[in-house]
């Protein structure tokens, strides 16, 4: 089967990810980033380090298999998943722990004056990220309840990401939206950063992860390719 082909044209590179090291926050599951020097150019010419981190650290795509025995995992996933014409909703203020609902992602749609099609990514700009740093952007993040996850199931997202460590909001124990998306076999982004750069203008979001064998989710390195 011949490969798929797209045309992107941009005027500009909008990174939309987090960077990684020791002080990235984490949940208490998850041990902290550690690099660790490997190599000397005393003794081998050159530097190398070790990267100790869980795949879902800073800027991460959930693989479906994060949640869903039967999902697929990271490198089963199709590349084309990952670049896709990209929108932001922007839901501005939840109130912590509070959930996004289908009529707040409908409203978002309609105020953003474009269409999202089968195939598209969308990109949840609720503002937590401001918090970052923060014990509560951790704990007390908003994000979306089951409804808003089956609507973008709708609407044949490619990919949903969110400006938050957890795309359910705090407290959720049952995680409705990770199971709704990824039992769709619709990946998920979290720690989504530098949403207010985009404007509101037409991009192309890049979200390739490593190519792992196995697992579950893979850091990413986000970029909008803004026209």
């Amino acid at each position: 089967m011949a490969a798929k082909t797209r045309e992107v044209r941009f005027r500009r590179l909008v990174d939309l990810s987090q960077e990684i090291s020791p002080d990235t926050p984490m949940f208490p599951a998850y041990p902290a980033p550690a690099f660790t020097p490997w190599t000397t150019r005393e003794v081998h010419g050159f530097l190398a380090e070790t990267l100790f981190l869980v795949s879902h650290t800073g800027t991460h795509v959930d693989a479906p298999f994060h949640f869903e025995p039967t999902g697929k995992k990271v490198d089963e996933l199709p590349l084309d998943q990952f670049l896709a014409p990209g929108h932001v909703l922007d839901l501005p203020g939840p109130a912590p722990r509070a959930s996004v609902e289908a009529p707040d992602l409908r409203t978002a749609r309609k105020a953003a004056g474009r269409s999202v099609h089968p195939g598209d990514a969308v990109l949840i700009r609720t503002g937590w990220e401001r918090t970052r740093g923060t014990p509560g952007y951790l704990h007390e993040n908003p994000g979306l309840g089951r409804a808003a996850a089956k609507e973008l199931v709708d609407w044949g997202v490619s990919l949903v990401g969110i400006d938050s460590p957890n795309l359910d909001a705090a407290g959720a124990v049952d995680y409705p939206a990770h199971h709704t998306l990824l039992g769709a076999g619709i990946p998920v982004v979290e720690n989504v950063a530098n949403l207010a750069e985009l404007g509101t203008g037409p991009f192309t979001l890049v979200a390739f992860p490593l190519r792992l064998r196995g697992t579950t989710g893979s850091p990413i390195r986000l970029v909008a390719l803004v026209e």
